[in-house]
């Protein structure tokens, strides 16, 4: 388990997190960023709704971050000192949920996770099958042509031209090993290239009944 806190003039929140994903972004004249896309909050519920309200004020980018840091435990004190800072980007949704007369759950999500985005969508793979995932993202919210046993060879040639993206995945409390994210950046003109381009090599095949029921 981790800290998540904001600080930003005389505003302070910490609550608890237990896993991030992140997306990494180079800009010109400044160092890395890690962007949040997603974030799993625990705390009580006033903490947890004024992480939420953090989302929603118009401030300068510069000025908004948050801070990832070890949460020790009562008595603990040899433990990583280090901090991961994390930058807000875009819009985002948030819901919580009641664990106990406590404890509230928060979860924190880009808008590019819920739906397709002219910049891209975010793809989810919490059993690790993203092949599974991405054949349904596409099938979903992309009008390029797509059979199911065409994804592995599609996943490869978007991994090769970085038109699949992987995000960072940080499970601090190791709950979700199997967990991958992926941002898919590409239209179809550049999906419909890809699976031209392996009809065209013969490394996809249209069997004779799928000729058919396209011709129909």
């Amino acid at each position: 388990m981790k800290f998540m806190e904001f600080k930003h003039k005389d505003i302070y929140v910490k609550t608890h997190t237990s896993i991030i994903v992140t997306r990494e972004v180079n800009e010109k004249d400044r160092k890395q960023q890690n962007e949040l896309v997603y974030a799993n909050v625990i705390d009580i519920d006033s903490r947890v709704q004024a992480m939420f309200a953090q989302f929603h004020h118009s401030r300068k980018k510069s000025d908004v971050f948050f801070r990832i840091s070890h949460a020790p435990r009562i008595g603990e004190k040899d433990y990583d000192k280090n901090s991961l800072y994390v930058y807000p980007s875009g819009k985002y949704k948030h819901m919580s949920l009641r664990e106990d007369d406590t404890f509230v759950t928060g979860l924190v999500v880009s808008e590019k996770v819920l739906e397709r985005q002219k910049d891209g969508y975010i793809i989810f793979a919490w059993d690790g099958n993203i092949h599974e995932k991405l054949f349904w993202t596409i099938d979903s919210y992309y009008e390029t042509p797509l059979l199911e046993e065409w994804t592995p060879y599609l996943y490869e040639q978007l991994i090769k031209s970085k038109g699949l993206v992987p995000l960072n995945v940080h499970d601090f409390s190791n709950d979700n090993p199997e967990l991958v994210v992926y941002e898919l950046l590409v239209e179809e003109d550049v999906l419909d290239g890809c699976i031209s381009f392996g009809l065209q090599t013969g490394a996809l095949i249209l069997t004779e009944d799928e000729q058919v029921q396209e011709v129909v």
